[in-house]
């Protein structure tokens, strides 16, 4: 009888070690100090899903996580969407976000190709996402550089965070900070771009290819004219960075004769070379074009406004011609 009592006892005490170890697990806040985006795809296995969260050191073991997802009973109720998991989140509250689709009140948070730093911070604001004592464009390169080291490297510190905010829809938990909400979509543009090695040069070139031409191919030929002409030192003589030198905005951007005379450093028909910051956040595709411009003998290019087609032209007399036929 003593004999039993004992294995009884030992039993029930490593019962209990690994029923606290469990719940250990499942409570212990991840490593993590910054919120950290993720997405699960429509169909994505269970397995897949634990392994990429641990991978990310969201979770400290993938097994566990698959356990307590069936005791639960949740496995058949995760959702495909793209989330973002809080700083330091334990086991269960990632659970319940990918659960439940847990996002802002205001849904889905979305920025466009070429939508600039200051018309995000205002759709940040009109969806409730920033109170009105908050803001992101007084937030600098410098703000994030310990972080991104690799994404900032020879940046001037003091610039805006203007070209990095990559368009894409987000689902914002409601009380980020404006810090934690840049944070996510740095943490974005890295995993989006991390194969590309962009300069930064090449990111303001992407950010002007955004607002001026449509389609991917334009996009080439532009990339390849405006670095022909900035190895000529030749005016770029881009419109786009008009309107962003007037309100850093092309919500309702009106050009005028005076507007090619203002006094700023991202007029590039008064100054030569390239502005001193991207004039937007540029999607993929022009980001790729700035990267792998199409060669081509043109000098000049236009939009046609009645079609928003892109008319090329290889000298200053057939595009003073398209000029007069097409605007």
């Amino acid at each position: 009888m003593k004999r039993d009592s004992l294995i009884k006892i030992i039993t029930f005490i490593l019962a209990l070690g690994v029923v606290g170890v469990f719940y250990l697990f499942i409570n212990a806040p991840s490593p993590t100090i910054l919120p950290q985006p993720f997405s699960i795809t429509k169909g994505e296995s269970v397995a897949s899903i634990s392994y990429r969260l641990k991978q990310n050191d969201l979770i400290y073991s993938d097994i566990l996580f698959r356990f307590y997802l069936k005791m639960a009973n949740q496995t058949q109720n995760i959702k495909a969407g793209y989330y973002v998991i809080p700083s330091r989140a334990d086991m269960k509250t990632i659970i319940k976000l990918i659960t439940t689709n847990h996002v802002a009140s205001n849904g889905i948070f979305l920025i466009k190709e070429g939508d600039t730093l200051k018309e995000i911070d205002n759709n940040l604001h009109q969806q409730n996402i920033l109170s009105a004592s908050q803001t992101i464009t007084d937030l600098k390169i410098q703000d994030f550089q310990v972080e991104y080291p690799n994404l900032f490297h020879n940046i001037p510190v003091t610039n805006s965070l203007e070209g990095f905010l990559f368009p894409d829809s987000y689902h914002l938990p409601q009380g980020l900070t404006p810090q934690e909400i840049i944070a996510i979509f740095l943490n974005n543009f890295s995993e989006k771009t991390k194969d590309l090695n962009i300069s930064y040069d090449k990111l303001i070139l992407a950010s002007i290819l955004e607002k001026e031409v449509k389609t991917e191919e334009d996009k080439q030929k532009v990339a390849d004219i405006l670095e022909r002409r900035l190895q000529e030192n030749i005016p770029l003589q881009v419109d786009a960075s008009i309107c962003y030198a007037q309100n850093q905005s092309f919500n309702d951007c009106q050009l005028t004769k005076e507007s090619f005379n203002l006094d700023s450093p991202y007029n590039t028909y008064q100054n030569r070379g390239l502005p001193p910051t991207p004039i937007s956040n540029p999607g993929l595709v022009s980001i790729k074009a700035s990267l792998k411009p199409l060669p081509n003998d043109y000098w000049y290019y236009l939009t046609n406004r009645k079609t928003s087609e892109t008319i090329f032209s290889k000298t200053l007399e057939e595009h003073e011609l398209a000029r007069k036929k097409y605007l």
